[in-house]
């Protein structure tokens, strides 16, 4: 069945077409990507999903009392709620049935009531009991509070008006999972996430089986999660079964059909054209129809493919033996320990990529390798042979009142890219800026554009080790292909710092982890094999905590002039407690019991593969939760006495 129905929908930006005619259907159980260049119409597609604007022309139709999600680049939160009440009364209707619910509640409470009257409140109540089961349940905050652990919120009692951007799209996204509407609308929903938490929500979606539409670079997170692709090409759409590998030779055959059809008309046309040269007279029937078979073949010509963006760094001054040698290294900024004494050598020719979380000391471990930040204790020496080119997360190095052809020209006519001498207009073609997007003010960019500037500018600098903070942010995936295809043919030395999963198993060969305690790990290889260790570890270490929590109950707390007692509803809640940790544990033991099934290791169960390691990890986190909770609330009543 179909959820949302969008037809020939039409949107016209100044002389810009978005959108020319553009029909999508969106079934029950779907995951569809979103894929396409920067500024091609993706989230303008999606806010018309969504309800937010209206095409210049065409039709959308929703299922009735559709419960939508939208995720929005630019999330709005309201500025004085505490981060946990955002995500638990932010969804759409839940306030309502929960005050439904108290008045039956007062009514069932009273002895006048009727018997017939009982009977209707009654089923009042299992109806209400139901719809709130669909908007989160009695235990949406235990579930609350799970989802912001997954996403990496460290602070639920912060204010909303306090966070970052990013923080406010962890948020808003943790309030669309709490909430798991009929289906989601997701704009480009890891950005500003680390790699372990897009694996944390890769394992969620996954988990949950929500249908979703989602616009997003992330190739793992299109790979896994996408059971239908869909490509913006010139304000139209070309559909694909299944994900992004499944895309690529999809599209390559799909390229190669048009190709050949294309050929075919131009040799038709250029034998109809030499036709209508000579002049043959056009009275007869037969000429006329020639004629017009002519002009159509004129008017049929395929629009302009979009272009894609190529180029090669150039290797820069000759690279030494001795790079950069890092000894003891530690920072702190007041009593938050950021790294912690370690060692690192750098050699020539390597690629090196650093993760770990928001906050945890990337951007901090780049500027102490660069002579930027002086580190607290320890060294770090650079070869004499070194000459750095950067870009930073901020991208300051841009000036936002110059156009692109200022910033990059810096007042000259040519620029100096791999030892020969180019025109800068020409060059600044090579990165997708043609005509007057030459002119164009930097501020007024986009993100995707800003970042390809700053690529122009790093191959006109010739370093021959580069330092890159998030260079991978807003771009589209032409642009992400041609920086790792650029990378991996550089012949000097590359620090990273990425998110991005797919672009740094491809580039780094070795991978500097910083897990935001201050601990650092060196690992050799990529970084799939690191998260997968590091999801094996996390594992074992809650299955022992919670095995802890289970033997061992936590102590009353010491006694308080005046004990909070349980409410009704917490009452309720723990004595509910029991029977959803024991099913949990035996979710579990079954979980577990399947994954020591060989059958789901053969191709024929990867879907069950996937989904049971997805699942894990998820069910741990909430079988921790549940104990927590249940200490807790066991802990209150004691305290209460009983």
């Amino acid at each position: 069945m179909a959820l949302l129905t969008l037809e020939n929908a039409h949107v016209t930006i100044g002389d810009r077409h978005l959108l020319r005619g553009v029909s999508m259907v969106v079934g029950e159980g779907e995951r569809i990507g979103l894929l396409g260049p920067n500024g091609c119409g993706k989230s303008t597609l999606l806010r018309i999903l969504a309800g937010e604007l209206v095409p210049d022309a065409g039709n959308r139709t929703v299922k009735r009392d559709l419960r939508l999600g939208f995720l929005s680049q630019e999330p709005v939160l309201p500025a004085d709620q505490v981060v946990h009440d955002a995500v638990v009364r932010g969804i759409e209707g839940r306030d309502e049935v929960l005050a439904a619910l108290d008045r039956v509640h007062t009514q069932l409470a009273d002895p006048q009531t009727t018997p017939e009257r009982l009977d209707k409140l009654l089923a009042e109540q299992a109806r209400l009991d139901e719809r709130l089961d669909h908007l989160g349940g009695h235990d949406i905050d235990h579930r609350a509070d799970a989802v912001l652990l997954g996403l990496g919120v460290r602070d639920p009692g912060a204010r909303c008006g306090t966070l970052s951007g990013g923080e406010k799209r962890r948020v808003a996204l943790a309030r669309l999972l709490v909430g798991e509407p009929d289906l989601l609308l997701l704009d480009e929903p890891t950005n500003h996430l680390d790699a372990q938490v897009t694996e944390w929500l890769e394992g969620f979606l996954l988990s949950s089986r929500m249908p979703f539409v989602m616009v997003t670079h992330d190739r793992y997170f299109l790979d896994r999660l996408v059971t239908r692709t869909v490509e913006f090409d010139n304000g139209q759409l070309h559909e694909y079964d299944g994900g992004y590998t499944a895309y690529l030779v999809q599209r390559a055959e799909r390229l190669e059909r048009e190709a050949k059809v294309e050929s075919a008309r131009l040799n038709t046309l250029r034998r109809e054209t030499e036709w209508v040269k000579r002049g043959p007279p056009a009275r007869t029937t037969k000429a006329k129809a020639r004629i017009g078979r002519w002009q159509s073949l004129v008017d049929n010509a395929p629009p302009p493919s979009a272009a894609e963006l190529e180029f090669m760094i150039p290797e820069g001054p000759r690279l030494g033996d001795f790079v950069i040698r890092v000894r003891g290294i530690a920072k702190a900024f007041g009593e938050h320990t950021v790294l912690r004494p370690f060692d690192l050598d750098v050699g020539p020719g390597q690629r090196i990529g650093i993760v770990g979380k928001n906050g945890a000391g990337k951007s901090t471990f780049l500027k102490i390798c660069l002579g930027q930040l002086p580190p607290d204790e320890g060294s770090v020496a650079v070869g004499p042979t070194v000459t750095f080119a950067t870009i930073d997360q901020q991208r300051t190095a841009l000036s936002p009142e110059k156009t692109v052809l200022e910033e990059v020209a810096n007042g000259n006519d040519y620029v100096f890219v791999g030892g020969r001498s180019v025109r800068v207009e020409t060059f600044l073609e090579q990165f997708l800026f043609p005509g007057a997007m030459k002119h164009a003010v930097v501020g007024r960019l986009s993100g995707g554009e800003r970042n390809r500037v700053l690529l122009a500018r790093l191959l006109c600098a010739g370093g021959n080790v580069l330092v890159l903070d998030e260079p991978t942010n807003d771009l589209d995936l032409a642009s992400l292909r041609a920086l790792e295809d650029a990378l991996l043919a550089f012949p000097g030395t590359v620090l990273v710092v990425s998110h991005d999963r797919w672009f740094l198993d491809r580039v780094a060969q070795r991978v500097v982890h910083l897990d935001g305690s201050g601990d650092v790990r060196v690992h050799e290889g990529d970084l799939s094999l690191l998260l997968q260790r590091l999801e094996e570890e996390a594992t074992a270490a809650a299955a022992a905590a919670a095995a802890a929590a289970q033997k061992a109950k936590a102590p009353a707390p010491a006694a308080a002039p005046k004990p909070k007692k349980l409410s009704s509803r917490e009452r309720q809640e723990l004595d509910g407690l029991p029977a959803r940790i024991e099913a949990a544990e035996k979710e579990l033991a079954e979980l577990d019991a399947g994954l020591s099934d060989p059958a789901v290791y053969s191709a024929a169960g990867r879907e069950t593969y996937e989904r049971l390691t997805a699942r894990r990890p998820v069910l741990q986190e909430e079988l921790a939760a549940l104990y927590a909770r249940w200490e807790a609330l066991e802990a209150l009543a004691e305290a209460a006495g009983g």
